[in-house]
């Protein structure tokens, strides 16, 4: 009899411990699933700060020791994945600059390159189009490496599968929406705006550019017109999508 109450004992004894261990476990991963939203808030707070100033590289930690296991791991990946795009997103903007694509339609700076059969300007797009070349391919390489490797994470099947919807949502955006291809757009302009300036005699007039025939001057105002329309959708882009993180953070 005194065997058998042990032996009931040790049962109840197991089975408590059992339950005990499969709560401890669910309220450790609601503790780290909360703290995980604690640090990624954070931390895409930090990463949107420094990603304002696109002049210099970013400089991040990805880590943070407050979470642990798969948490972890995707709070890691994550932030390197938005991190490799900000950066890659700066240094193409970067590039931008360095190419001088910002005093395009300086009409001084125009005026003085026509007399030097438009070398800067020219030399100018080669540089942009590279640049933006670059820049395309490394987020397509960004995208297919991080797929990749969360393929690869040795994390929970739903977690994963939460990882991989997120990354191909972030693939699938409108083109309307896509900033860059805005850009690529005003690129290519900008380009038809300045073969009219190099097929048609011009002057400057009160800062402003007069054909000496009237004929490239509506399919060159019209071009500028669209690239101001461009330009508008585009910052009104950036403000919404300002709002939507600041709202979420």
């Amino acid at each position: 009899m005194r065997r058998l109450l042990i032996f009931l004992f040790i049962i109840i004894v197991c089975i408590g411990s059992f339950f005990f261990y499969q709560d401890y476990i669910k309220q450790h991963q609601l503790n780290n699933q909360k703290m995980f939203e604690v640090v990624m808030a954070e931390k895409m707070r930090e990463l949107y700060d420094q990603a304002q100033d696109w002049s210099t590289p970013v400089a991040f930690d990805v880590h943070d020791d407050r979470l642990s296991g798969d948490y972890q791991k995707m709070s890691a990946f994550l932030l390197g994945y938005w991190m490799q795009n900000v950066e890659a997103r700066n240094h193409y903007l970067r590039e931008l600059k360095a190419a001088k694509w910002d005093t395009f339609l300086d009409v001084e700076r125009l005026d003085r390159d026509r007399t030097e059969n438009y070398k800067e300007t020219t030399q100018m797009f080669v540089e942009v189009r590279n640049a933006s070349v670059q820049y395309e391919q490394q987020r397509q390489k960004i995208y297919l490496d991080s797929l990749e490797q969360v393929k690869k994470m040795s994390i929970q099947q739903d977690l994963r599968q939460t990882l991989l919807t997120k990354l191909e949502s972030n693939l699938e955006i409108d083109s309307n929406e896509d900033i860059f291809s805005i850009e690529q757009q005003i690129i290519e302009k900008a380009q038809a705006m300045f073969d009219l300036l190099k097929a048609h005699p011009w002057q400057i007039k009160n800062k402003m550019i007069l054909f000496h025939e009237n004929a490239p001057v509506k399919k060159f105002n019209t071009l500028y017109q669209e690239v101001l329309k461009l330009n508008s959708q585009m910052n009104k882009i950036k403000k919404n999508n300002t709002e939507i993180l600041e709202e979420a953070l």
